[in-house]
């Protein structure tokens, strides 16, 4: 995901939580759903391009260091600015 690439994985655990169906890439229950998905993919090599930007900047939003901190900072401001104090968050 993080190198642009529409991705086909299985439909269990964790992988639900990175691949959303169609948007970044297919969620399969069995290797016949994988072929499938792959075969569409390499005839449609636009929509392959577009699942691998969106999985790229799902990637980005989601799942690095930054964007958690970055989401860290705006809840640590906005209690700031409600007048409380954030250190019993903390």
């Amino acid at each position: 995901m993080w190198k642009r690439k529409a991705v086909i994985g299985g439909n269990v655990g964790g992988i639900r939580l990175q691949v959303i169906n169609r948007f970044n890439g297919f969620r399969v229950r069995t290797p016949e759903g994988a072929a499938i998905r792959t075969r569409y993919l390499l005839s449609h090599p636009w929509k392959m391009e577009k699942m691998g930007r969106n999985a790229r900047e799902y990637v980005l939003e989601n799942f690095l260091i930054t964007g958690h901190l970055r989401r860290y900072m705006i809840m640590l401001i906005s209690l700031d600015e409600q007048g409380e104090t954030w250190e019993k968050w903390v």
